[in-house]
């Protein structure tokens, strides 16, 4: 037996007020995931103040605080929208459902929109920075998906201006621009985690399991990848395809996944665990290995220019073995071998 206060509507139009007031609490999951993120960024990029030049460590902490403040609007934005269609104008005619499809255009949710907007610029931005990286900036491998960035540019302002015009509701969107919306970090991610299983071998090889991992361990292809943001785009650009009212679940936690995906590459930038052209030299060889240990005392910055690496291959019993050698200051003297034990390899 039902209870006698349960609402009248139909179940679609009360499917669709659930997923979007559930939406809002998933999304408030990954704001506090966000906030620990950007807590340690911040921590990790203020370190690296006497390390590096200013304009380094300030455009990292300015990056991801724009990210940080992005997701925290959009956020504030949805919750301003559900409290007003079920607490402040609760006597919209037609109830909260009419209120959350025909409200949309409203001054703060516009805003809203539009720091979603800005993180996803900043997002796929950073995905194309890392893929050139890895690709050594090939012009064959930057120049489309960077074309595509473009015209991502200019259907997201577009979509932003749709949305802010009065009576248009969400589904109206072109799916046509959620295609293209979409598969731009589906294509990043698969250029960087393509490239980064390409080279697991030859890393392994040089550095051995243990100090590869840094850099062709699960969390790297997960975390350079931003695997999390393509998952869930692909999960959202299915049911919008379906037109699926669960659409509603993901959209504003995918704003905070788009802003803590591109904050986790930079955690690996700043604690010197990323990519870099260096790593592979163009002939597919490793090369300018550098590890950091940020956490522990005495450590050497990644930033410290007076140590490098250099490889050299020696073959035996008819496989090529890579030894690391290193390059001590130039003030001191040249050691021809170095303990393992002793070895440090600076990572960046």
């Amino acid at each position: 037996m039902g209870s006698p206060f349960t609402t009248q509507e139909d179940s679609e139009s009360l499917w669709y007020e659930q997923s979007t007031y559930v939406s809002t609490h998933l999304a408030s999951i990954g704001f506090g995931i966000h906030l620990v993120v950007f807590a340690m960024v911040t921590y990790y990029t203020l370190r690296l103040r006497t390390a590096v030049k200013w304009r380094i460590w300030v455009f990292w902490l300015v990056f991801n605080t724009v990210l940080f403040a992005m997701g925290t609007i959009n956020l504030a934005c949805s919750i301003r929208y559900n409290e007003n269609a079920w607490v402040n104008d609760r006597a919209y005619p037609g109830g909260p459902f009419n209120y959350l499809i025909e409200q949309g255009s409203l001054p703060f949710m516009t805003l809203g929109n539009v720091a979603s907007i800005l993180a996803s610029f900043m997002s796929d931005g950073v995905l194309l920075w890392r893929a050139g990286v890895l690709w050594d900036f090939a012009w064959y491998i930057v120049v489309p998906p960077a074309m595509f960035f473009v015209a991502c540019i200019v259907l997201s302002v577009m979509t932003v201006i749709q949305l802010a015009l009065p009576n248009v509701p969400f589904p109206q969107l072109s799916l046509a621009v959620w295609i293209v919306l979409m598969l731009l970090p589906i294509w990043l991610t698969i250029l960087i985690a393509g490239r980064i299983l390409y080279h697991r071998k030859t890393i392994v090889n040089v550095l051995g399991p243990e100090h590869a991992t840094n850099y062709t361990g699960i969390s790297a292809i997960v975390i350079e990848s931003a695997l999390p943001f393509t998952i869930i785009s692909i999960v959202l650009l299915g049911l919008f395809g379906n037109k699926n009212i669960a659409q509603n679940l993901f959209i504003p936690l995918l704003v905070q996944v788009e802003c803590i995906a591109p904050e986790m590459i930079v955690l690996r930038v700043v604690l010197g665990h990323s990519w870099t052209t260096t790593t592979m030299s163009g002939d597919g060889k490793a090369s300018a290995l550098r590890f950091v240990s940020p956490g522990k005392p005495n450590t050497r910055s990644m930033f410290d220019g007076t140590q490098s690496t250099r490889s050299r291959t020696d073959e035996t019993a008819g496989r090529i073995r890579t030894s690391l050698g290193v390059l001590r200051d130039p003030h001191e003297k040249h050691e021809e071998k170095v303990e393992e034990s002793r070895s440090t390899v600076n990572v960046v």
